[in-house]
């Protein structure tokens, strides 16, 4: 998984932090736009984390840290190059 900051997202203001997170899942690769609820943080230190999601259409839905599911909506979608065993 990889964290960026949204690009467009106003620099130093909270209420707009929102992330591009690109997430494997399978033989496919997600990006998806992260908007974490007001007060809370953690988004850009969890790169490299596994976590059990479920693939809609439009969404991809994750448990976040307090096992609250949240949603992020797909924003492009893409073949995963294939895993090296070393």
């Amino acid at each position: 998984m990889v964290v960026k900051p949204h690009e467009g997202a106003a620099a130093g203001d909270p209420s707009t932090t929102r992330f591009d997170i690109s997430i494997r899942v399978g033989s496919t690769v997600y990006t998806v736009l992260y908007a974490p609820p007001p007060g809370s943080y953690g988004a850009e230190y969890t790169q490299g984390m596994n976590l059990l999601v479920l693939v809609g259409d439009k969404t991809i839905t994750f448990s976040d840290m307090t096992g609250v599911s949240r949603q992020a909506a797909i924003l492009s979608r893409a073949a995963a190059l294939p895993q090296s065993d070393h």
